[in-house]
């Protein structure tokens, strides 16, 4: 005999930080954790059964029953997100903060499935179960919807794997796919994953102090989260963690998503268009300032270097560093370009993007990133800013196309476009003779190399603006610290360039353009 539960989403999502994250790291419970199951359990008693005196009698032994570590049933599934600015009201009535909610994205009609082999229920056990999860309206955060039943069909097969079997065909309906790591190796295919499980010996226990109030009964399992900040616990008193083989390609995109589910993070294979744009969220307790955006390009490919030789023996990428394997250096801008961004206006930098232009393979068609290169993107999470300044997270937004982030001011299509950071010239002045290279004449050549139209007009912009002020050009850094680049004088220059007919983005022109310097943002004015 043995135990299932299985739980759909029939809104497509399932939101659930884990234990010790914060909901902006962008990292989904996946598989959703036994402690959770148990809190939604009890949870969903206290709220609608606890008068009844026969759940109350039965339900510890059906929780304590579920301690033991389950198998999992993962579906496919794949990774969501939403992001949006909310009042914070820190630094005043219009400021704001972001919020990014990741989630896991999966078909509404799957099942996960939680399978306790050696576990049996007796006849009023199995009541009490059916009864609590057929009152189990969400599962995790309350946007949730969820819909839980005890799940028939499961049987050991011939190879010593569980399956359900359909009971009229005999075929496979769902395996086993997730399973404990029990000290064994890690095979190929999957990758550890630690959960966070109730405790046989301590869940129904009180580990707190008297000044926290007792929950009826008095179980660890019931605390509430606001006692356990209070004492400062690092983990829950009752629970424990266990390390699960997760299928490593568990968020693979296999084909699209439906777009309501905002899936825009693609993690395996190719795709017609190949992926040259990704974007993260930038997150720590100080944000850099806007005139930071050069610094912080630059380590931002650093970084990403880095982690790309150590996942591939030394080796270097040509689109990271700019240079062939030879140590010569690119020609004609074909490597990425890490543009830190100010997109809420308020002065410091809030988004990274890394753009990969102009790779082109022998069929003319726009290579974008390398599976390798994918990897060590997917793998960027943190920077440690110089000076002493505390670290950044970096929350992964999505991988893509231009074409995919078009509500991004970087990637607008506009006739006027206006500098957001100074314009560095390429090359020194020369104000007379046959070939005058001001500054104007220097942003035309720029845009004729990159194949932009000359613009029909323009003017000089002498400020950053932004929301109650405004910045010099020359208050920006505007030389590389971890490398060099021929530039001519380093004061800065901006600009407002209208063309005849509508451009796409990104613009990002004269020195320093790989690392954020001279970017241009669509404009009405």
């Amino acid at each position: 005999m043995s135990l299932a539960i299985s739980i759909s989403f029939p809104a497509g999502r399932c939101h659930s930080t884990p234990w010790g994250h914060h909901v902006n790291e962008g990292v989904p419970e996946w598989p959703p954790s036994p402690w959770r199951l148990h809190r939604a359990l009890v949870a969903t008693w206290k709220r609608t059964l606890s008068t009844q005196p026969s759940v109350n009698a039965v339900l510890p032994n059906v929780l304590a029953k579920l301690t033991s570590p389950p198998l999992f049933s993962l579906p496919s599934a794949s990774l969501g997100h939403t992001r949006h600015y909310m009042p914070w009201f820190k630094k005043g009535p219009r400021d704001r903060t972001l919020i990014f909610d990741a989630f896991i994205v999966l078909d509404p009609t799957a099942e996960v499935v939680f399978l306790w082999p050696e576990v049996t229920l007796n006849a009023d056990e199995e009541q009490v179960l059916r009864l609590i999860l057929s009152q189990l309206g969400y599962f995790g955060r309350a946007e949730s919807w969820c819909a839980a039943q005890l799940s028939d069909g499961w049987k050991l097969r011939d190879d010593e794997t569980w399956g359900r079997l359909d009971k009229t065909t005999g075929e496979v309906m769902a395996k086993i796919n997730c399973v404990p790591l029990n000290g064994s190796r890690v095979p190929d295919g999957t990758e550890p994953v630690r959960i966070l499980a109730a405790d046989p010996d301590t869940w129904d226990q009180w580990s707190y102090g008297k000044k926290r109030g007792r929950p009826d009964p008095p179980w660890n399992l019931l605390a509430e989260t606001a006692d356990l900040h209070a004492e400062r616990w690092s983990d829950p008193p009752g629970s424990r963690w266990l390390t699960y083989l997760r299928p490593s390609d568990a968020f693979a995109v296999k084909s699209a998503m439906n777009s309501q589910h905002g899936a825009t993070v693609q993690r395996a294979g190719r795709r017609a268009n190949a992926l040259t744009v990704v974007r993260y969220a930038l997150d720590g307790t100080v944000l850099p300032l806007v005139q930071e955006t050069l610094s912080l390009g630059e380590l931002a490919r650093q970084y990403l270097q880095g982690i790309y030789g150590k996942q591939n023996e030394g080796a270097t990428s040509a689109l990271f560093s700019g240079k062939t394997a030879e140590g010569a250096p690119l020609q004609g801008h074909l490597h990425a370009f890490y543009l830190p961004t100010d997109e809420d206006n308020d002065g410091r930098l809030d988004h990274l993007t890394v753009y990969a232009r102009g790779q082109v393979g022998p069929d003319g068609q726009d290579l974008g990133f390398g599976e390798a290169e994918l990897h060590a993107l997917d793998t960027f999470r943190r920077l440690r800013q110089v000076g002493g300044k505390p670290d950044l997270q970096l929350v992964l937004l999505g991988v893509g196309t231009s074409q995919d982030w078009t509500d991004t001011p970087l990637f607008g299509r506009s006739r006027r476009w206006r500098s957001i950071t100074p314009f560095v010239l390429p090359r020194h002045q020369k104000t007379r003779g046959r070939k005058r290279e001001t500054p104007v004449e220097q942003l035309q050549n720029e845009l004729q190399r990159r194949g932009f139209p000359d613009p029909i007009t323009g003017h000089d912009l002498s400020r950053y603006e932004l929301d109650g002020h405004s910045i010099r050009w020359i208050e920006f850094r505007r030389e590389r610290l971890l490398g060099r680049g021929s530039h001519g004088q380093s004061l800065g220059y901006g600009f407002v360039i209208e063309f005849a007919e509508p451009v796409v983005g990104p613009l990002c022109l004269g020195y320093g353009c790989h690392f954020g310097l001279g970017m241009f943002v669509p404009t009405e004015r």
